[in-house]
């Protein structure tokens, strides 16, 4: 609801305005000294400000003056008895929307009222997406292939009303193609509302998706609003979505399908038009098989999948990318030396885009202003090799094939924990670059005596 501040200091005619406002659905605060007014500003958000030019203590340029020194963008609307030309030429250039001349002809009073508060929604969206171009790290940067067609598929469904599922690696940029799928719908003007499902635990996730009334739980002392009311008329991002517990499965599954939840300890069915867009690193469909993410939930979120590439399928866009981050970063020197470029693309960066943003924001903080070289960075990046440093007997009693065996057994043994260690002990990501399943590398690390 739109809120307005009438400050006028005749009670009657104060009294004929504001009722005829409220009646057209406005939230009116009525105010009848320029004190008064200010005080209300600080405490309010007003959509439009409609003020008399005579008032005890100023006059309407001044406050009109106050308020744009407060807030440019406020949209104010001068009041007078006197219509006098030179009242209105310099209301007009101190920033006054409209200038109205009593007796207010009413129906004159709404047309002025509307078009004030549409100027205002232009402005805050333009204000918007200006922001929004500005932050230079919404920017998806690279010209790879397999980077180009996850793009055109984003530019494709971003239009539309359709869920969407963002697959990739963590790291990779997911949440960028979120935001830059918000940006590009029809839902740009409304909120872009994101949550890690992995970053909360399972027992507050709930509050925090569907929110709560007050006395839902020990602790709950006031009313709490959900992302999920937050983000109506907008998108909400579910990040690492394979993480969200089962039992909430199919009340998410519920607002997708029909817009209507309720808060947890609420017995009110409320609506949220929302468009959802989820994202994982994690293989859904291994999920439904094990039985920790429900089948209809998946479909319903798969609508419209999206592969994003890991950086070491891309490796031709590191220049661009280095480049965009040491700008971003506020580095001095804008570019890495070609042996270092070589050797950072030998690296096969587990950790995706974000791995390497961290490495290069300590390699600035190594530098101290110098140029980046080698001994900036981890030695890990640069062990291109992997030399897995192990000797193999050939046993002349056995045959060619069995030898063999016991080869492949020593040389994945020595796979695994190379691997291991360079995933940070991610049994996902080692289980995907060995090509088998996670219970697979599981049972193998046991018979190994690699881990519990």
């Amino acid at each position: 609801m739109d809120s307005i501040l009438l400050t006028e200091d005749r009670p009657g005619l104060r009294q004929v305005y504001a009722e005829f406002l409220r009646n057209l659905g406005y939230q009116v605060i009525e105010t009848g000294s320029v004190e008064e007014a200010k005080k209300a500003v600080e405490v309010t958000d007003f959509s439009l400000v409609l003020t008399d030019f005579m008032l005890p203590g100023a006059n309407g340029i001044d406050f009109l003056r106050y308020l744009k020194e407060r807030d440019p963008d406020f949209v104010v609307v001068i009041m007078t008895a006197f219509g006098e030309v030179k009242l209105a030429v310099e209301a007009t250039r101190a920033g006054a929307f409209d200038f109205l001349e009593k007796p207010i002809d009413l129906e004159h009073l709404r047309i002025v009222v509307e078009r004030g508060l549409e100027h205002r929604r232009l402005q805050r969206k333009d204000s918007f997406r200006e922001s929004q171009a500005a932050r230079d790290d919404h920017a998806i940067i690279g010209d790879a292939p397999a980077l180009n067609r996850a793009l055109v598929m984003a530019e494709k469904v971003a239009p539309s009303e359709a869920t969407c599922l963002l697959l990739g690696e963590s790291g990779v940029g997911k949440e960028l193609f979120a935001q830059f799928i918000h940006r590009h719908s029809r839902r740009s003007d409304g909120e872009n509302v994101s949550i890690n499902c992995a970053a909360i635990p399972s027992e507050l996730i709930e509050s925090e998706l569907f929110g709560h009334e007050k006395g839902a739980f020990t602790g709950a002392d006031a009313k709490k609003t959900g992302l999920i009311e937050m983000a109506d008329g907008g998108t909400l991002f579910l990040d690492e979505i394979g993480e969200l517990p089962i039992h909430l499965q199919p009340k998410l599954l519920r607002v997708i399908q029909s817009k209507d939840f309720r808060r947890v300890g609420g017995s009110r069915t409320l609506t949220s038009d929302i468009r959802v867009v989820a994202a994982t690193n994690r293989d859904l469909k291994q999920g439904i098989r094990e039985g920790w993410f429900r089948e209809d939930l998946y479909f319903r979120l798969a609508v419209f999948p999206i592969e994003i590439p890991p950086l070491r399928e891309r490796k031709a866009d590191l220049p661009r990318l280095i480049q965009h981050f040491l700008g971003q970063l506020r580095f001095a020197h804008a570019d890495v030396d070609a042996a270092l470029l070589k050797d950072l693309t030998g690296y096969h960066w587990p950790g995706n885009v974000r791995e390497l943003r961290n490495v290069l924001e300590r390699a600035i903080i190594l530098s101290q202003g110098e140029p980046l070289a080698r001994e900036h960075f981890p030695d890990n990046l640069f062990d291109h090799d992997a030399q897995i440093g192990f000797r193999f007997s050939i046993d002349l009693t056995r045959n060619f094939k069995d030898n063999l065996t016991r080869l492949e057994t020593q040389l994945e043994q020595r796979m695994i924990q190379l691997f291991m260690n360079q995933e940070g002990g991610r049994r996902e990501r080692v289980a995907k670059r060995l090509g088998v399943s996670v219970k697979t590398l599981y049972n193998r690390m046991k018979d190994y005596g690699l881990g519990e």
